[in-house]
């Protein structure tokens, strides 16, 4: 040991040891701030940067959110039943818990995954949901997605949905641009409508236009896949901004009929004012 510099240890073990608590606090700080209960409005104005709310929806799902949200991804996340985020479980439970949807579609089911959720927080949350789904149950694709073969899509999702206990949703099987189909979107005015079926351009934009008219004041179309040319960016491996198709269709929306009051990742959420 250099004896002339003896003396100099102790102020650099206690510089770094100052640094590592300083280090600890403030990333203790920044998790604090999202460690609380939101309305979606106050969402909005603590973290009105797009990629503040994701990290706020990603962190509820893992440290406020109950067991039940949990092991409903869990349950999905595994064996290729059903894409989406962490962060998305927890916008629906917000959705939810906030809107208390009595009739609620989405159009493009895969294997159950949102459309069971819908049905579990009706369940779990006290709410008369009735949940409705469209889906051609085949392994058909679009211009960006593909799909596994071999499975009975229709009944893969009575059991993804029986998994939980959960009431069963109305299942409607074929296109949404079939005839029957658009009679099935035009039967009633809902509360929530999530689009996420094909992701052309032409094919989601005539989904859009057919239930922003069946969308009740106030309701809540969501828009998958769409937040690709907005200041979102992807910070964990399996995240992403979206597709161009359901990004063009968000950024043409009229700000005069709906306005945007939420956007988690590449989920948009868009309220009917008009």
């Amino acid at each position: 040991m250099d004896i002339k510099n003896a003396w100099l240890l102790p102020i650099k073990r206690y510089i770094k040891n100052l640094l590592t608590r300083l280090k600890i606090i403030d990333s203790r700080r920044k998790i604090r701030k999202f460690n609380k209960l939101l309305s979606i409005a106050e969402v909005n104005n603590k973290f009105p940067n797009r990629n503040l709310q994701y990290k706020y929806f990603h962190h509820f799902f893992w440290n406020l959110s109950p067991g039940w949200l949990k092991e409903h991804r869990h349950y999905f996340s595994q064996d290729m039943r059903g894409f989406g985020e962490d962060a998305f479980h927890a916008m629906w439970y917000f959705i939810f818990s906030e809107f208390h949807p009595k009739d609620v579609l989405e159009i493009g089911i895969y294997r159950g995954q949102t459309l069971s959720l819908f049905s579990l927080l009706g369940k779990n949350l006290g709410i008369e949901t009735e949940v409705h789904g469209i889906s051609p149950f085949t392994s058909s694709g679009d211009g960006v997605s593909n799909y596994l073969k071999k499975i009975d899509y229709y009944n893969d999702v009575i059991t993804n949905v029986n998994r939980f206990n959960s009431p069963m949703p109305v299942l409607h099987k074929g296109f949404s641009t079939d005839e029957e189909m658009i009679k099935v979107i035009r039967s009633k005015f809902w509360d929530v409508i999530y689009i996420d079926g094909n992701h052309d351009y032409e094919v989601a934009k005539q989904d859009f236009d057919i239930c922003s008219q069946q969308l009740k004041k106030g309701g809540l179309i969501v828009l998958d896949d769409s937040s690709l040319y907005t200041d979102y960016i992807a910070t964990v491996i399996y995240s992403s901004a979206g597709h161009p198709g359901p990004s063009r269709i968000a950024n043409e929306i009229d700000e005069a009929q709906f306005r945007e009051i939420l956007k988690v990742g590449h989920n948009r959420v868009f309220q009917k004012i008009n």
